[in-house]
């Protein structure tokens, strides 16, 4: 039975009311954090909401010490079927409370669930697939809302069709709560999936009731291509959390990203000055990069 009096509004309705008048700082990534950590490159994030809760919280104790206004849960990949692809046996509802909790607990700032695509494909809106797909969607958005989160961000979703159920199943069990919707795109503004121009996408957003639209793991020169046409053509806050660019191996073993803190840090003076109500940093970004903008914004 759904718990729609847990749902967290008075976090939801104080955050679209300083996304109208404000740019907030988001927080930077989880995974590819999680993934850097000794012996850990083959174990998905989600894995330590259970097993070290504390490294989760830790995480988000740093971004909010950096400055992050908005923190993001780490339950990217935390639907059932990604949860069973990655071999993580405990329930679905457990491992994104935990995620929740731990975001919760590492400061007095808003805290919004991520939800990524859950890998199921489909062919007709009538499938069993679709169904099951948008069934996976509804699950874990209805976790994450009961769980005390203030929106949800279906994020990185790089093409319509992969979309659609997750909206179709967010919003069945939304109530009226915040959902966010975030794209991957190409240098160009196209959707990486499908070819679909960002604004194509943007209006097919909001015309199923999104609370805010914009664009994540994209590249820098992305964002700044897409964000003047994304400011344009949405009536919502829009946002820009592009990536520290493609990794490489360094000579020790260990991956580095290109991007360094300081474009971050110039460049979110500039996604403020056209637009962008929320800007934050994707894959690469740390902690150090979300401080490098707070003190730019600052």
């Amino acid at each position: 039975m759904l718990r729609f009096d847990y749902y967290n509004r008075v976090d939801a309705q104080e955050l679209l009311a300083d996304l109208e008048c404000e740019t907030l700082l988001m927080q930077g990534p989880m995974g590819s954090l999680l993934m850097s950590e000794p012996d850990a490159a083959d174990i998905p994030p989600a894995f330590w909401n259970l097993a070290e809760p504390q490294t989760v919280q830790r995480l988000h104790q740093l971004y909010v010490a950096a400055g992050a206004q908005v923190l993001l849960t780490n339950t990217f990949q935390a639907s059932a079927p990604a949860l069973e692809r990655g071999g993580i046996a405990r329930s679905m509802e457990e491992v994104n409370r935990a995620a929740v909790d731990s975001a919760r607990k590492a400061g007095r700032v808003f805290v919004v669930g991520s939800m990524g695509p859950c890998g199921i494909e489909w062919s007709r809106e009538d499938s069993p697939e679709y169904r099951a797909a948008r069934a996976a969607y509804r699950e874990q958005a209805s976790a994450l809302f009961e769980a005390g989160v203030a929106a949800v961000m279906l994020e990185t979703f790089s093409s319509i069709r992969e979309l659609d159920p997750a909206l179709a199943g967010t919003m069945d069990v939304a109530d009226g709560m915040p959902v966010f919707v975030s794209f991957a795109v190409d240098d160009q503004g196209c959707l990486m999936g499908d070819g679909l121009t960002i604004e194509g996408a943007v209006v097919h957003a909001e015309k199923r009731g999104v609370a805010s639209v914009g664009v994540n793991c994209c590249s820098l020169e992305a964002a700044d291509e897409v964000l003047p046409r994304l400011r344009k053509a949405a009536r919502t806050p829009v946002s820009v959390r592009p990536n520290a660019g493609d990794p490489f191996m360094t000579e020790d073993g260990s991956i580095a990203w290109p991007d360094r803190d300081s474009s971050f840090a110039r460049q979110c003076v500039r996604w403020r000055a056209i637009g962008a109500n929320l800007v934050g940093c994707c894959c690469g970004g740390t902690p150090a990069t979300t401080a490098a903008m707070s003190d730019a914004l600052s």
